[in-house]
Formats: structure tokens, sequence, C-alpha cells
């Protein structure tokens, strides 16, 4: 199933296409999410999505450094909130990291 065909990864797409800044954190909260699923099916084990991440070799996952890169922009709106800046353009790149990712997973 391609992100794009995914009533859940529509949605993001939704947040990324408002006006509003919170709507765009809250697309790459959620693109999060399927990452951290996407690690949790194939089977990586840890408290995190970040220890997850560390799990992965580089020649499993092609788009490692990309979701790597995602998940630590993640971890900065998590953790400050409403001080964190953001625009529509950084939002979208973000996402498309996360696609790529997923994207990559699903053609396992």
């Amino acid at each position: 199933m391609e992100p794009s065909k995914n009533k859940r990864w529509e949605e993001i797409l939704t947040h990324l296409e408002s006006a509003n800044l919170n709507d765009w954190k809250v697309a790459i909260i959620e693109a999060d999410i399927i990452l951290e699923e996407m690690l949790d099916k194939a089977g990586y084990q840890g408290d995190s999505i970040g220890e997850k991440l560390k799990r992965v070799e580089k020649g499993d996952l092609s788009t490692l450094d990309q979701a790597c890169e995602a998940h630590k922009v993640r971890n900065e709106i998590a953790h400050q909130g409403a001080e964190f800046a953001l625009n529509q353009r950084e939002a979208k790149r973000i996402v498309a990291m996360y696609q790529a990712v997923i994207e990559e997973f699903e053609s396992k």
C-alpha cells in the first residue's frame, strides 16, 4: 500500500496544505507514528523510535539518514512545542523524507 493511497497518509497531506503552523507539526508527528509502526512491524526493538532507528543497519534501509533527520525534527517539535519555528516548505520536505522511508519499507 503506497502512502498516497493510505487514508492516514491523505490526512497528513491535508494537514500540510493547511495555512496553520500547528497542522504542519501534526503532519510530521503523524508521519513519525507511521514510521514507528513500520519499525515495529519489521521487528526493530527499542523503547523509542530513536533506539529502533539505531538498530537499523545502513544496508537494510537506504533511507535511514532521512528517517533519522525527519525523526529529529519531530523530537524538536515535541520538546519545543510552540517555540519550534517551522515553515510550510520545511514541513513538506520533512514529510517527503518520511514518505521515502515508508515507501522503502512497503517495497520490501
